[in-house]
């Protein structure tokens, strides 16, 4: 339980906000979120305690205007602190990690009775090297590399501006003007350029480097060693959670975890615990592979038996790759489809046996580059930035390496039964130049079991919140996802909204004449019912195709298409740029965008006053992965329909309505350009949990206005009631 003195510190935090932030008010929401955070956290896990029921997490829907920030971050500080415990903020947006780490943190620095520190957590990639620094330095005339001004057509920057933009960024770094870290670098920087002057873990020397005291990873690695708060991204905390104890965060029995934007972590998840390779492109740095460990040998004059032994190794593969390649461009499971997907159970025996042959090699050829390693290492004090210099080239091969054996070791794992399968398919690879090239693609089809086996029993506590945490009014999608609901007693909250959605916002679901399985019809009426829609000065027209979205704007006048601005073709941060400052002229400007659009974006006020939705966000199950999700539910006598498609696009559906209010001062409309919400018996199952708007349906000619509720529409009232 909170002790007195916890309650009474917090207390006193509250009440430093409310003093020091002006218009700061403590609504009654945000102080059961508070406490409900605060009671959660009181029962965190000692390092060696079991994770038991899950009474040490609690998850939190809370949308815009709720002051979550701080309704998270003032309870889980007063108790890191008093518990002995470091905490980890984690955000899936940069726009989000920014907020923390430019906003949020430095007034909770100054305004709490509690002194802390915080710290910012990136990957090493994101850090200059200074070896390779220096070195690309002396080499920039030469090279011939395109410092400054990013996006430059190819010749337009001479070579004596090239080698003046690199000097300037190494007096910068010298002269301790800049740190390091590529956020803060004081001239653009190309990528091509920003690639020879990072490394990764496989590249790097470590404490064995000649330049391991002015490193700026190190050096940031320290202080987020040092800080009570760490603030972090999704990414960064599920590498740090499948390393080890080698990763520049804490590990989860010493954390405190306040997730932010927690909807998109099972999927992060997923992607995270997936891997793939391709064929003929493994075969190609193969070579490159036994090339580099013959320069490293020869170059560094180790025992030339490290040669011969990885040649082998790479011989192996090689011929493996070649017979599954082989096989595969002989089968007959490409006619049609770009992909072949095996099913649930074992491989086919063609492809175990040279998956096998491909895995043992791969294993082998890890273990002769890791003795390399080892090597390099040693002559690291005596060689200076050569090992280096080696280990960086020799580190662009191991990271592919370890990649093909992950994605072989998922391809052969066992895969137990009533666990969620792990999807396998190949599929054709044409890029590159190689119109026969295939990848070989593993993936787990939910990244539940991981996270609950990783983070979740091994966390010491964990808040996890976002707006759209349920889905058809319940948490159920989220906690299959997220593996939350292999427990039995986490805190349930939803932070009540402050906006008045009732009396501020309208849902209107025009009497459509065509529905979206009528895809070129329903375009034609998109297009033609957009320009009475467009009519105040911010619009936001979501689409779940890009194709529609196109045609949609080619059938538009030329005096609409002047003012529509259309995702692709310009940067995001662009096009939301030229929005605004077309309405702070009070010009008329509409957004055409996908589902990036539906999330993430902040257009208050007059920047967006209507929101249409062209058709209903359903995602089509057309990829391995969706097939291999959709055939496990099956499987277990479920229906796919109910169980994902529906619950994902309500979502979906939640995030697109929550671009309208962003203040309590905003007002507006939303737009649905699909009759199916109040068609079909699965549009009450969508309207669950959405935000309390006045809903209007029009019949023909006579809208008529009827009431959101829990269990979807009610009976319609005369319009004007």
């Amino acid at each position: 339980m909170v002790r007195d003195e916890e309650k009474q510190l917090i207390r006193q935090c509250v009440e430093a906000l409310r003093e020091g932030i002006p218009g700061f008010r403590s609504r009654r929401p945000q102080m059961e979120m508070i406490a409900a955070v605060a009671n959660t956290l009181s029962r965190c896990r000692a390092e060696d305690e079991q994770a038991g029921n899950g009474d040490h997490l609690a998850i939190v829907e809370a949308g815009t205007g709720t002051g979550k920030s701080f309704g998270a971050l003032v309870p889980a500080l007063v108790m890191a602190k008093s518990r002995n415990k470091r905490l980890v903020v984690s955000s899936s947006t940069v726009a989000l990690q920014h907020q923390y780490a430019e906003k949020d943190a430095p007034s909770l620095q100054r305004l709490l009775p509690i002194p802390f520190t915080f710290a910012v957590a990136k990957g090493r990639r994101r850090y200059a090297c200074t070896v390779k620094l220096q070195a690309e330095g002396k080499l920039a005339g030469q090279a011939g590399l395109d410092l400054v001004g990013e996006g430059a057509p190819e010749g337009t920057v001479d070579a004596p501006r090239r080698v003046a933009a690199m000097r300037e960024l190494l007096v910068t770094f010298d002269t301790g003007r800049w740190s390091g870290d590529r956020d803060e670098l004081p001239l653009p920087v190309v990528d091509e350029v920003w690639e020879r002057i990072t490394t990764d873990r496989q590249g790097c020397a470590g404490s064995k480097c000649p330049e391991f005291a002015r490193c700026p990873f190190q050096a940031a690695r320290q202080r987020v060693k040092e800080a009570d708060l760490v603030i972090a991204n999704h990414d960064l905390v599920l590498s740090a959670i499948d390393m080890d104890g080698a990763s520049v965060l804490p590990s989860p029995q010493e954390t405190i975890y306040v997730f932010d934007e927690a909807h998109s972590l099972a999927a992060k998840a997923v992607e995270h615990f997936s891997a793939r390779h391709a064929l003929r492109g493994a075969m190609e740095w193969l070579e490159g592979a036994c090339n580099a460990v013959r320069d490293a040998v020869l170059g560094l004059r180790l025992d030339e038996q490290l040669i011969r032994d990885s040649r082998a190794s790479a011989e192996r593969m090689e011929r493996a790759l070649r017979d599954l390649h082989c096989r595969i461009h002989g089968t007959n499971g490409f006619e049609e489809k770009r992909a072949r997907r095996f099913k649930s159970g074992p491989l086919p025996d063609w492809c175990e046996s040279a998956g096998g042959h491909i895995l043992a090699a791969g294993e082998e050829l890890q273990k002769a580059f890791a003795s390399l390693r080892e090597h390099v290492l040693e002559r690291a004090p005596s060689v200076g930035a050569l090992a280096t210099q080696v280990l960086s080239v020799l580190g662009f091969y191991v990271v592919r390496l370890d990649n093909l054996v992950d994605t072989w070791q998922l391809m052969l794992a066992d895969q137990p039964e009533g666990s969620p399968p792990i999807a396998r398919w190949i599929e054709r690879h044409d890029e590159g130049g190689r119109p026969d090239d295939y990848q070989v693609c593993a993936s787990p089809i939910s990244g539940s079991d991981k996270l609950r086996k990783l983070l979740w029993n091994r966390a010491s506590g964990a808040v996890v919140m976002s707006a759209t945490l349920t889905s058809c009014g319940t948490f159920d999608l989220f906690l299959r996802q997220s593996g939350l609901g292999y427990f039995d007693s986490p805190a349930f909250l939803r932070v009540e909204s402050p906006f008045d959605f009732r009396n501020n916002a309208r849902l209107v679901v025009p009497a459509m004449r065509t529905e979206p399985t009528s895809a070129e019809q329903h375009t034609l009426e998109v297009s033609a019912r957009l320009p009475d829609l467009v009519q105040t000065l911010g619009t936001l027209v979501l689409f779940t195709s890009a194709r529609q979205m196109r045609e949609v704007y080619a059938q538009l006048r030329e005096d609409l298409r002047r003012i529509t601005l259309v995702q692709g073709s310009m940067p995001k941060g662009e096009m939301l740029a030229r929005h605004r400052a077309a309405v702070d002229r009070a010009d008329r400007s509409v957004l055409f965008g996908l589902s990036s659009f539906a999330e993430g974006v902040d257009l208050p006020g007059e920047y967006c006053t209507h929101v249409v939705i062209a058709k209903l966000p359903f995602s089509v199950p057309d990829s391995p992965l969706e097939e291999a999700r959709r055939e496990w539910v099956e499987s277990r006598g479920g229906s796919p329909f109910i169980e994902i498609t529906v619950p994902e696009a309500a979502v979906r559906l939640k995030q697109g309505l929550g671009r309208l209010l962003r203040t309590i001062h905003d007002r507006g409309r939303v737009t649905i350009l699909d009759r199916r919400i109040v068609t079909k018996r699965w549009g009450g199952l969508l309207m669950r949990g959405m935000p309390d708007f006045e809903v209007v349906i029009e019949r023909g000619r006579a809208p008529r206005a009827v009431a959101a509720s829990a269990a979807g529409l009610k009976e319609p009232r005369p319009a004007g009631a």
